[in-house]
Formats: C-alpha cells, sequence, structure tokens
C-alpha cells in the first residue's frame, strides 16, 4: 500500500469511528434529556409496543377514574333532591295529622289544605328540576344509569348501574292527596308514610351507590398506579446509568476527535515524504 493510501485509509477509519461516536453521544443525550430508555422502536422494539399498550391502559383508566367521580357527584346532587322532598314530605304529614283532628271546622281544614297542595307541587319541582348535566334524576325518567368504571367492552365487569326513583308527586302517591277533610286527611297521613319510606329506601340504594364508586374510584387510582409503575420499568431511563452512559460516549467522542486529528496529521506526513 502506499504512503499516501495509509494516510488516507486512517484518516477514513478515524472519521467512521467520530461518526458512530458522535451517533452516539447524540442519542445517550437525547435519551437522558427525555428521561427515556426507550425513545423509537429501534431502541426496544418489544418494549416500546407494551409500553404503548400500557399507556393506552392507563388513559383509560384515567378516564374510568373520572367517570366514577362524575357518577358519585350525579348521586350527590340526585340525594340533595331527595333530602328537599323527604322536608317538604315531613311538613305535609304534620298538616295531615293536623287536618285529621276532629276539632276543626272546614274552614280551618281548607286553609291547612292549601298549604298541603303548594308542598306537594313543590315535591314535583324539586323532582322535575334535580338534574345533573341536563339530565333529570328525579322525574322518572332517568331508569338506571350505566357508569363506566372499567377499560373493558363487558358490562358486567366494567359497568356499575345506579338507579334513580321517580319522586314526583305521582311517583311517590300523593299527587291525589287532599286534606281538607278528615278522612282525606286520614288517608293522606297512610299516603305520605309510603312517601317517606319510598324516599328512605332510594336514599339508601343511593348511598350504596356512592361507596361503591368511592371504592371503585380507590381501585382505579391503584390500578393507574400499578399500570404507570410498569410502564415506567419498561420505557424509563435510570439516571445513574443514563449519566454513566453520556459519560461514556463523551469521552469516546473526545477520543475520536483526538485519532481524527493524528490520522490527518500523519497524512499530511506523509505527503510530505512523497512531494
Amino acid at each position: 500500500m502506499a504512503l499516501n493510501g495509509i494516510g488516507n485509509f486512517a484518516a477514513n477509519v478515524a472519521h467512521r469511528n467520530l461518526r458512530n461516536s458522535n451517533a452516539g453521544l447524540t442519542l445517550a443525550l437525547a435519551k437522558l434529556s427525555a428521561g427515556r430508555r426507550v425513545l423509537s422502536a429501534k431502541d426496544d422494539a418489544a418494549a416500546m409496543a407494551i409500553g404503548s399498550r400500557l399507556g393506552a391502559e392507563v388513559s383509560g383508566l384515567q378516564q374510568a377514574r373520572s367517570n366514577a367521580g362524575q357518577g358519585a357527584s350525579m348521586l350527590q346532587v340526585a340525594d340533595g333532591g331527595m333530602a328537599r322532598i323527604n322536608d317538604a314530605l315531613t311538613r305535609m304529614k304534620s298538616l295531615a295529622v293536623q287536618a285529621s283532628s276532629g276539632h276543626l271546622s272546614g274552614t280551618e281544614r281548607s286553609a291547612i289544605n292549601t298549604e298541603f297542595q303548594a308542598l306537594s307541587d313543590e315535591v314535583n319541582r324539586i323532582a322535575e328540576d334535580t338534574d345533573f348535566a341536563g339530565t333529570p334524576l328525579l322525574d322518572g325518567s332517568a331508569g338506571t344509569v350505566s357508569i363506566k368504571v372499567g377499560t373493558g367492552s363487558d358490562p358486567a365487569t366494567d359497568d356499575l348501574g345506579v338507579s334513580f326513583t321517580d319522586t314526583t308527586s305521582a311517583g311517590l302517591g300523593v299527587d291525589t292527596a287532599d286534606v281538607s277533610t278528615k278522612a282525606g286527611a286520614d288517608a293522606a297521613i297512610s299516603a305520605i308514610n309510603n312517601a317517606i319510606d319510598t324516599i328512605q329506601v332510594a336514599r339508601t340504594d343511593n348511598g350504596a351507590s356512592q361507596s361503591r364508586l368511592e371504592f371503585a374510584s380507590a381501585n382505579i387510582a391503584t390500578s393507574i398506579e400499578n399500570t404507570e409503575a410498569a410502564r415506567s420499568n419498561l420505557l424509563d431511563l435510570d439516571f445513574a446509568a443514563g449519566t454513566a452512559d453520556l459519560a461514556n460516549k463523551s469521552t469516546q467522542y473526545q477520543a475520536g476527535i483526538f485519532s481524527l486529528g493524528k490520522a490527518n496529521q500523519q497524512s499530511k506526513f506523509l505527503l510530505k515524504l512523497l512531494a
């Protein structure tokens, strides 16, 4: 091999090594700055694929937790409405008991009935106006609402159904109650007792559903934490290892610059010998 060929060969080798070292240094710096061990599929195709699936699962779980929170808020709104209806029914019972007393005159019962009917109308108003994000909850139209608290497609395991009772005057059976007579007042007492029982059962069921949603939300939070940890183990960079790798790649790069400089000097020296 000619002398100038030797010099060019050494320079080419040094240049190729420097280019490789620069690529390694750039990648190490990119990983460290991003905090990621896997930046693309070429770094670790299997880890990237699994990490992507885990990332999608985390996103789904976060939405499920949001659904559970919104479901709990919806139930709280419904309970607030039922609490006000219960207050109205309690006052209606008091008026019915008062009107059932035989010593009252027809005029007095008529006055009591005026307030009684106004409260019955108020029960309707509350039932019809209690809604969540525009969805009526207590007027009998809600029925059972399914809340997605899982990331799968099976309603049996991923949905939680909550039921809403019709708490209008008609739904509670007090829409025809009238206390303008003693007989009517006695019948109203029975109807109101049944209505109050219905409200209490509905509120108990509501509370049980809220408790389920709270447990579901806590379980989802744990799943999110564990899934994110698994994804992190696959894709995230160990800072100490990343720092050490960057230092190593930097040393290689500096050595490459030095070697290329020496090779170029050698090439120039050999060219002088041939001159």
